[in-house]
């Protein structure tokens, strides 16, 4: 799993994931915390219980429990979700069909924070009743593990971009993969409930006011992110960054311009550098039906572009951070030939003529 891979999932986290998640999750919190602030201690002189103000630092601890408890169970979700990967192989194509649907999936969710439609509040997972009657329970009690079992059961209650995440660990194939995945992304979710766990009076009540717009625009730019990533993985060359680039270099559209291969040996032979940023050269010209023999360079490379598919011939390969990597294939078809990263970030294509 490339580092940078695990650094995207918890800047996720930390950005989009954190605002929707706390969206619907926001208030199991503060119902404990609230019920957290007054304790019952016994006064010495009537005999009986009385609520007191509880101390900041038992505040800190329940929100720590709750959030403990939430990174435990959704951790081991994504050594789950891993494991479940190992039963199921998609190809680069079924994957960037999944990104797309992700894509359309938060934009629908952005049509509801906005109140756009009634129809887009079928996007809106809601939880079973009788989950719910139990978390309302649970919430009450003023037990140190009441916020944990919380936690726990926020499991059943995954935002938008929660269930995004979750499929990326199922495409992973590897339990320990996916365990990473949901680990990171809820590490990341986790700075914004501990800082609105202490807003979530005056503070959180301004908030409120502005959350809808915030967290619709986070979510709409995700959405293009994934639709254009998806587009990228099925092997489409119509993506964000190929219009941006024909915007700019409109010379790229000459084959003229493109990287001849010379032929040797039966093979045509190309290099490759794979970088951090992508691949150079970006662009390539093959002859239709001769053998070509493709080699990937790699320099300390920890990127997802060391995850390189040709989604059109079902190629996938993971690359090593350093060293060369040789992948022979037979172009049968005139036209581009797209590829990409395992994320669609990094695209390129080869243009197959006779």
């Amino acid at each position: 799993m490339p580092n940078f891979s695990l650094l995207t999932i918890f800047l996720t986290g930390l950005t989009t994931g954190g605002l929707t998640c706390l969206a619907l999750q926001g208030g199991l919190l503060a119902s404990v915390i609230s019920q957290s602030s007054l304790r019952p201690i016994r006064s010495e002189e009537s005999g009986k219980d009385t609520p007191t103000k509880q101390s900041p630092p038992h505040k800190f601890t329940v929100i720590i429990s709750f959030l403990v408890g939430k990174l435990l169970v959704h951790t081991l979700l994504g050594f789950l979700l891993g494991a479940l990967g190992q039963t199921i192989t998609l190809s680069p194509i079924a994957r960037g069909w999944f990104q797309i649907l992700i894509g359309v999936y938060l934009l629908g969710i952005v049509g509801n924070l906005l109140n756009l439609h009634p129809f887009f509040r079928y996007f809106v997972i809601t939880p079973p009743k009788f989950l719910a009657r139990l978390v309302k329970n649970e919430s009450k009690s003023q037990s140190i593990f009441a916020p944990f079992i919380l936690g726990l059961f926020t499991v059943f209650i995954p935002c938008a971009v929660t269930q995004a995440t979750e499929i990326i660990a199922i495409s992973t194939g590897n339990p320990l993969f996916g365990a990473a995945i949901m680990f990171s992304f809820i590490l990341g979710t986790s700075p914004t409930f501990l800082f609105f766990g202490f807003l979530l009076n005056s503070g959180a009540k301004a908030f409120q006011k502005y959350f809808p717009q915030i967290a619709s625009f986070a979510l709409f730019c995700m959405a293009l992110y994934s639709i254009n990533n998806g587009i990228g993985l099925t092997g489409s060359v119509y993506t964000f960054q190929n219009f941006y680039r024909v915007a700019v270099h409109p010379e790229v559209l000459s084959a003229s311009t493109d990287k001849q291969v010379v032929i040797k040996q039966g093979f045509q032979e190309i290099n490759i550098t794979v970088t951090n940023s992508g691949y150079t050269p970006e662009i390539i010209t093959l002859k239709k039906d001769i053998p070509v023999r493709l080699i990937l360079t790699t320099i300390n490379v920890q990127s997802c572009s060391r995850s390189f598919t040709i989604p059109a011939l079902n190629i996938q390969k993971l690359l090593p951070e350093t060293g060369d990597t040789v992948i022979e294939f037979t172009p049968k078809n005139l036209g581009p030939l797209a590829f990409s990263c395992s994320m669609g970030m990094y695209t390129g294509r080869f243009n197959i003529i006779n």
